[in-house]
């Protein structure tokens, strides 16, 4: 059976209609994929109830084989769903190139158990963005995944997986980085794993009281990524952890960062924790055509979190990717 019993513990973490049996529209065509070819029995999918362990690993197991997935206790989390999907579409090895990657220099980041891993799958396209009615079931690395969003990923991974777009990470680059743009770069890679959520600047739920708006779930949106990794701090703001002050980005959305950019840098002449801001008129664009920003990491690469990816995830943005013709600017907020 697909639906995993819940820890009685755990019934009141869930959030309000988790246990009905409601099928989205966005997740009927994975649900009657799966149920048609055998791999699990809809009459029990709960789209919005985590699955354990053991009822992964035998999806897994009529979907890929066996030895993708070997634990049976507890709820499955999405890193290990992340993790057990890129290892069946043979892609642990661009994995292992993101989480090895140092830089010429010889500095290693520290990098979280699922790195590698969550930006893989991301960039083959097996996580999907929740409508923002239910950014409260979104989950980061370390949390269960909800039913519905297992589906989608094992029905993705089964017919449409974006094997390109992984391939590229076997390339991925770390540069040289003075100490600044390496705490910058160091931060932004810690916070891989963490969700897409609409108006998100903050990687928990946010507590009473917050002063820029409650969110349900932890997440970012792309302006809130760059916010949550750059902004200054103050009395009220005080990002997770950050092991530096940040700068002044008054602005919140992505257009109005671009529109406050005093000197704008072209691609060529970016640095590691610029800004960068896309548009569909690329660099003839105007402010209000912005509709995404990430940072740059160096050599050609971006974190940035993003919708398409559902997610905090790294991909090129150099000559020849799709973002490349679609870079507007830079902007530089940090000046040492």
């Amino acid at each position: 059976m697909l639906a995993g019993a819940l820890f009685i513990a755990s019934l009141s973490a869930v959030p309000a209609g988790a246990g009905k049996k409601h099928i989205p529209e966005w997740i009927k065509p994975a649900v009657n994929y799966l149920h048609g070819a055998g791999y699990f029995d809809k009459s029990s999918f709960k789209a919005n109830q985590p699955m354990s362990r053991a009822d992964f690993k035998s999806l897994m197991r009529k979907a890929f084989g066996s030895g993708y997935f070997n634990k049976t206790t507890g709820d499955v989390k999405a890193g290990e769903v992340g993790r057990a999907l890129v290892k069946a579409l043979g892609q642990s090895d661009a994995a292992a190139a993101l989480k090895k990657a140092t830089s010429p220099d010889g500095w290693k980041p520290e990098r979280g158990r699922y790195f590698g891993t969550e930006i893989v799958a991301r960039e083959l396209g097996l996580r999907r963005d929740r409508p923002t009615s239910e950014d409260s079931f979104e989950a980061s690395a370390s949390e269960a995944m909800r039913q519905g969003d297992i589906a989608y990923a094992v029905h993705q991974a089964k017919t449409a997986p974006s094997l390109h777009s992984a391939d590229v990470l076997r390339d991925f680059r770390l540069s040289n980085y003075g100490d600044t743009r390496r705490k910058v770069v160091q931060y932004a890679m810690s916070l891989v794993g963490t969700p897409y959520v609409w108006a998100g600047e903050w990687p928990t739920r946010t507590a009473s009281g917050y002063p820029y708006g409650a969110q349900v779930h932890g997440g970012f949106d792309c302006s809130g990524f760059v916010w949550y990794v750059l902004r200054a701090k103050s009395a009220a703001y005080r990002p997770i952890g950050r092991p530096y002050k940040g700068w002044s980005i008054p602005q919140r959305s992505s257009y109005d960062m671009a529109g406050g950019t005093k000197d704008r840098i072209s691609y060529k002449k970016l640095r590691a924790g610029d800004i960068v801001f896309f548009a569909p008129g690329g660099k003839k664009a105007k402010a209000g055509d912005v509709y995404h920003a990430g940072i740059y990491m160096g050599r050609g690469w971006m974190i940035h979190s993003s919708g398409s990816r559902a997610g905090v995830s790294i991909t090129t943005i150099g000559p020849g990717s799709w973002w490349h013709d679609q870079i507007a600017w830079g902007r530089r907020v940090i000046t040492n």
